[in-house]
């Protein structure tokens, strides 16, 4: 008599192309962000901009005077990856003013998170 025990279901196995597909999956986000993170002036100009919303002249002084094409660049693709909003100002004389969104101070927390792990880790010895 079964005294109203049933044996557990079975747990679904995934095969190996399963696990496989789905740490590629995995690596393929982080892989791209990396990506994109790892381009020169990224993560600095996020960081500037976690302080407060800036214009372009702005943004250039506080990377210590990065190349105006490059920068022009690297915003473009953060505006693109929806990391940063950039924000026509139509007065005389017009300007831009780029900010961090929901998104890219969500990112700005995690980077905050690497700086002091390399504060402790990665730091010279002295």
């Amino acid at each position: 008599m079964d005294a109203g025990l049933s044996p557990a279901a079975p747990t679904p196995h995934r095969s190996r192309a399963a696990r496989r597909a789905e740490a590629l999956r995995a690596e393929s986000a982080a892989t791209a962000a990396l990506n994109v993170l790892g381009q020169k002036w990224v993560l600095r100009i996020i960081r500037a901009l976690g302080d407060r919303t800036q214009r372009f002249c702005e943004l250039q002084d506080a990377l210590g005077g990065a190349n105006s094409a490059t920068l022009s660049q690297r915003l473009k693709l953060l505006e693109d990856e929806d990391l940063i909003e950039r924000r026509a100002i139509s007065a005389v004389p017009p300007w831009v003013e780029y900010s961090l969104t929901p998104k890219g101070s969500e990112l700005r927390t995690a980077i905050s998170g690497i700086d002091r792990w390399a504060d402790r880790w990665a730091a010279p010895t002295q």
